[in-house]
């Protein structure tokens, strides 16, 4: 993967490029920001560049036998370390087990998240781990001859899910791995990886994309129209992984407009009858969806504020959506904002602990028909 493939980070790009040209590679880097920040596809560019045979000042040429090989994630120096669902029934203990699999999901889409990689292999609420034995292929790995002559690179993606015993049989690598080893770690959260492992490594911090490089990539990369890139773009609040499973699913997006409309219709009349019927609809979504309506009601209504507060600022809204807030943006003001968006958020956080959806969202718009009025 070529640096110039990956969305956005143009500085970043540059002061991993520098360490190589300054000849100060740290052996042992944590990419470390938000899901859906493009770590993991700047971490393979960053691989590339450093196994390059013809390396320019911005980029890996492409064009070698060590581009191409990283390219097809075929490279005998480049090594992948994952979380997977251990399970002896079908015979997965490591990443390894896996490998083909982790494949095929990076060469078709480099840009996704733990959720993503677990539906992928349909192990949706499943434990997934990188455990002691995976730590022990990775010590087995980087103890072998470069192929390259070059470097022998590492990729741990997700290391926050290392279990302790993984990362304790790590530690004495990491701080002093053989020769011309490099290490570069992907996290969206440093709490729960061990201290200890975070203090022998170069923190390498990437920030979340901006509504317009979402939208540009959207436009660029899905031939969506403008207006819907930027619709996407808002509700990502800067995480391409939701974008594109948004995209990818624009039919759900329609779904949950129409879902939102009829909520908040229904709220404000306090049809009991039509509530209940809501509550059911939404509540029938898979659970992932169910999510997602409540992070694009969290939309709707910050759009609406923007609305009616500051006007000179650009919406991130599909025509559709524009023409429903002219008249329900009124509603959403000062006076019960905070208030509904408390509600949303609680929503969600239970949906993720597994609460009944249908005793949840029958809650949540009676409480809705009360906070609607307040903002009469």
């Amino acid at each position: 993967m070529l640096f110039k493939e990956v969305l956005g980070h143009k500085n970043l790009k540059e002061q991993l490029i520098a360490q190589v040209t300054s000849n100060r590679v740290s052996h042992a880097q944590l990419l470390l920001g938000p899901e859906g920040s493009g770590k993991l596809p700047l971490a393979i560019s960053f691989a590339q560049y450093l196994l390059c045979d013809n390396p320019t000042d911005t980029d890996s040429c492409g064009e070698c036998q060590h581009c191409t090989k990283v390219k097809s994630l075929t490279h005998p120096d480049l090594h992948f370390s994952f979380p997977v669902v251990v399970s002896k029934t079908d015979g997965v203990s490591t990443s390894d087990d896996l490998r083909s699999e982790w494949n095929q999901l990076v060469s078709q889409q480099p840009y996704f998240s733990l959720n993503s990689w677990l539906k992928y292999l349909d192990d949706m609420g499943k434990n997934p781990i990188i455990n002691v034995e995976g730590s022990s292929h990775i010590l087995r790995k980087l103890s072998l001859k470069s192929y390259s002559d070059k470097y022998k690179i590492m990729i741990i993606w997700m290391a926050e899910q290392m279990n302790t015993q993984a990362a304790n049989k790590l530690l004495k690598l990491i701080e002093e791995p053989p020769e011309q080893t490099i290490f570069l770690l992907i996290a969206d959260n440093a709490e729960t990886i061990l201290p200890t492992i975070i203090s022998r490594t170069q923190i390498i911090n990437v920030p979340g994309y901006s509504t317009d490089e979402v939208a540009s990539f959207l436009e660029t990369r899905y031939q969506i129209e403008a207006g819907a890139a930027q619709t996407v773009a808002g509700l990502s609040q800067g995480n391409v992984v939701d974008a594109i499973e948004t995209v990818q699913g624009d039919s759900a997006q329609s779904i949950y407009f129409e879902l939102f409309v009829k909520l908040m219709r229904s709220a404000y009349a306090a049809n009991p009858n039509e509530l209940i019927e809501v509550a059911e609809e939404i509540s029938l979504l898979e659970r992932e969806s169910q999510k997602n309506f409540i992070r694009y009601g969290l939309h709707i209504f910050r759009e609406s504020i923007i609305m009616n507060y500051l006007k000179d600022k650009t919406l991130s809204l599909r025509d559709e959506e524009l023409n429903f807030l002219n008249k329900f943006a009124r509603f959403i003001n000062n006076q019960n904002i905070t208030e509904i968006s408390e509600e949303f958020n609680l929503a969600y956080y239970h949906i993720e602990r597994n609460a009944n959806p249908k005793i949840l969202f029958t809650d949540l718009v009676i409480k809705l028909t009360k906070l609607i009025r307040k903002g009469v």
